[in-house]
């Protein structure tokens, strides 16, 4: 959980975030691909990136 968001994909290829306390959704991205991996968290310079490996790709989304 980062800030209160939890982060996964599900059966149906899109990558998706929850609100951690309520389960609400708030944000989701089709790949269009299955995924392969659980979604990762890193930092970069101070920023936070979410990723997940689905299809032959890696999808890696800025966090504000």
């Amino acid at each position: 959980m980062l800030g209160g968001l939890v982060f996964f994909g599900d059966d149906s290829g899109a990558f998706e975030a929850v609100d951690a306390r309520t389960g609400a959704p708030l944000w989701h991205f089709n790949t269009g691909q299955n995924l392969h991996a659980s979604p990762m968290s890193y930092a970069v310079n101070g920023t936070q990136y979410v990723a997940i490996a689905s299809g032959s790709d890696v999808f890696s989304f800025a966090l504000p």
